[in-house]
């Protein structure tokens, strides 16, 4: 049986747009990032959208081929580093199926 891994992003952040930039913000104050804001690029934020429902990285990076115009191994790499940051800080949780 094959193990299939999506990610969602957890509720307690969230990404807003100011002034034409995007940012991460924390609304939980037990998140271990507290007082950060992080500034993803347009890219970045696009996948983080992609993952406000359930996903496996190969499901993001179809969206992601569909909507930026960029080699698929630089999209591959792009979703796979977004998922392995994202993990580290906490910011995806993993749902295996």
């Amino acid at each position: 049986m094959e193990i299939i891994k999506r990610y969602c992003i957890k509720p307690n952040f969230v990404l807003r747009r100011i002034a034409g930039e995007y940012a991460i913000v924390p609304v939980d104050v037990e998140s271990e990032l507290t007082n950060a804001v992080m500034q993803p690029n347009e890219t970045a934020a696009f996948i983080w959208q992609t993952f406000q429902q359930p996903m496996t990285e190969a499901e993001v990076v179809e969206k992601v081929k569909q909507e930026f115009d960029a080699p698929e191994e630089v999209i591959q790499n792009a979703v796979h580093r977004f998922v392995v940051e994202s993990l580290k800080l906490r910011i995806l949780e993993e749902e295996i199926k």
